[in-house]
């Protein structure tokens, strides 16, 4: 390990590119312009929110990176409370926040205190979308910023209608730091799992939830099936193709679908 390699006060920094397209673009037309890129291109997902979503309460978006999906959930529900503890990331979500939004500069997790998040190195430069907890994302050229992170029940929310968690495969911590407020608010869920992140099967992580009282669905050809229809050969193992799956919606038993 070389000296400075982990450090509480080194952030990932800007690309050449980055500082001209941040400086050129308005914060509110930068955005504008991911959410359409996203819209377009992006998760299919992100179209089915106004179904999933309940108006009258709050969603909170964990991983909310730079925040596609906090703008989205802001215009459909009450407030979104939003956590992104990459300290590069969350100044970029700050821009343009929502007057209906709360960030957080906080990794949450099943423990409560300091962690090491982890910033995968790419040919392009550090990543500006994988990192996390996961001790599995380190690479070479990786480097560590400390955060702190806290479990989602020490926040106490009420009232909460949608939770969106996007973590790099570091979810099933993230769930056991808000199984009382899974249990008690019995939120919809849309929860990235991927096998590759985590090393776990993607039944194991779906498994949690479904101990929670939620039943699993995923999205796919414009219709949400449930989990017992969901391949291994045609949704898991068929990376970078239409067919892959790695986003599951989760509902609380005794509610329909959409």
């Amino acid at each position: 390990m070389t000296k400075g390699e982990n450090s509480s006060t080194w952030t990932p920094p800007y690309t050449l590119e980055e500082r001209i397209k941040y400086a050129l673009f308005p914060s509110q037309l930068y955005m504008w312009r991911l959410i359409r890129k996203h819209l377009r291109k992006g998760e299919a997902e992100l179209k089915l929110l106004p179904q999933l979503v309940a108006r009258e309460k709050i969603a909170i978006d964990i991983g909310a990176n730079k925040g596609v999906y906090t703008h989205m959930l802001s215009r459909i529900c009450h407030s979104v409370e939003a956590f992104e503890p990459n300290p590069k990331i969350y100044h970029i979500l700050q821009r343009s926040l929502p007057a209906n939004v709360t960030a957080h500069q906080v990794a949450l997790s099943d423990r409560t205190g300091t962690a090491q998040l982890i910033v995968p190195m790419y040919r392009g430069g550090f990543s500006n979308q994988t990192a996390s907890l996961n001790p599995r994302k380190r690479n070479e050229g990786a480097r560590s910023v400390s955060v702190p992170q806290c479990k989602l029940d020490s926040y106490g929310f009420s009232n909460v209608g949608f939770i969106k968690i996007d973590v790099e495969g570091f979810e099933r911590a993230v769930l056991a730091g808000a199984r009382e407020t899974i249990v008690r608010e019995r939120p919809v869920m849309l929860v990235e799992i991927e096998e590759q992140h985590t090393g776990d099967a993607v039944e194991t992580s779906v498994q949690q939830l479904t101990d929670m009282g939620m039943s699993a669905f995923f999205f796919r050809d414009g219709v949400l099936k449930p989990f017992e229809e969901f391949d291994e050969a045609s949704n898991k193992k068929a990376i970078k193709t239409q067919d892959y799956v790695n986003n599951f919606i989760f509902k609380p038993n005794g509610t329909s679908s959409v």
